[in-house]
């Protein structure tokens, strides 16, 4: 239980991993090197100060700053996306993007959090209100022989347990952040095409890195395959890498593979210097962000009146589970 619970508090939360980026980033960004930056954390953040001193220490003693990443909590898509830039000399941007990303994930939590307070209110009257009908309302009418509303009502709580376990199911694939967890929810309706987008991002910001490197696109798969297991890009740049290898073209695998969109065919196509390639896929990846935003931001809106049409219909069955059985007793007189 003790180690469980030290494992617990070297973990960030999702507010804790932005600050500790931003701190990073802002760090770098005044010249100083990695492990200085790491060495100062603890004075920029004297609330994890303990936590960051650990982190400070273990990479003085040869440790990796993915595997430090790793213990804090990071993804490992997250963490194999900041390795990449650390060895393509670009960690500063790669951290700026983090930080926005993390930034729009909290600002839309908080969105959602204010968007479901009052749904959840009227959520918990409404429960109340079953439970009095089902104990003292119900009784009433226990000799009229009709089921249908209680049928309803089971009908209508399955529903809500149903939606509350699908929410609870998206978040949990969300903070895996694997290729398996997020092909699955590329599937997930209306959610799905917002993660395609995504990840869409993620590929192509690395693919830009890699580019503006020097890479082969040969190179790029192997490149992507030793890195951390079991992270985006790891899976990705094997699975291409074993396609090419087996003598399947380009535009095959990207018409086929279903993180990569086919714009990215085009941009390898117009037979540019790899810089100049780079360069334009960072450009088409900064434009899924945007378009990112606008989808993220357009499901959070979308929460509350789906939340609301929810409450009503259950309401509706309330009325109807009090109704149906007076109508059946009237039918006998």
């Amino acid at each position: 239980m003790e180690s469980t619970k030290i494992l617990k508090k070297d973990k960030l939360t999702d507010a804790e991993k932005l600050t500790f980026l931003d701190c990073l980033k802002n760090s770098l960004e005044n010249g100083f090197s990695l492990n200085t930056s790491l060495e100062i954390m603890p004075v920029l953040w004297p609330r994890r100060k303990t936590l960051m001193e650990k982190v400070a220490f273990a990479m003085k003693a040869g440790g990796h700053f993915n595997e430090q990443m790793l213990k804090l909590g990071f993804s490992r898509t997250v963490v194999t996306q900041v390795n990449l830039a650390m060895q393509q000399g670009s960690l500063i941007e790669c951290l700026r993007q983090l930080v926005m990303l993390n930034q729009l994930k909290n600002e839309q939590l908080k969105k959602l959090k204010a968007e479901l307070s009052y749904p959840f209110v009227l959520a918990v009257m409404m429960v109340s209100l079953l439970l009095f009908m089902q104990t003292f309302v119900s009784r009433q009418f226990a000799g009229s022989g009709e089921y249908s509303g209680d049928l309803l009502i089971a009908g209508l709580i399955l529903l809500a347990l149903s939606f509350v376990y699908y929410l609870a199911r998206i978040l949990n694939l969300l903070a895996k952040q694997d290729y398996r967890s997020l092909k699955k929810l590329s599937h997930y309706p209306i959610v799905g095409s917002t993660i395609k987008i995504y990840v869409e991002y993620l590929l192509i910001y690395d693919i830009g890195l890699l580019l503006a490197s020097g890479f082969s696109l040969q190179k790029m798969c192997e490149y992507a395959s030793m890195q951390e297991e079991g992270s985006l890009q790891q899976y990705m740049g094997k699975r291409v890498g074993q396609k090419l290898a087996a003598g399947q073209s380009l535009e095959q695998i990207i018409k086929k593979e279903l993180f990569l969109p086919n714009s990215l065919l085009i941009l390898l196509q117009t037979g540019s210097k790899r810089d100049d390639l780079g360069k334009r896929c960072l450009v088409f990846g900064k434009s899924l962000f945007t378009d990112l935003i606008g989808r993220i931001e357009k499901l959070v809106v979308n929460v509350q009146p789906f939340c609301f049409i929810l409450i009503g219909i259950c309401i509706i069955g309330m009325y109807l589970k009090l109704l149906l059985p007076m109508y059946s007793m009237m039918q006998k007189i």
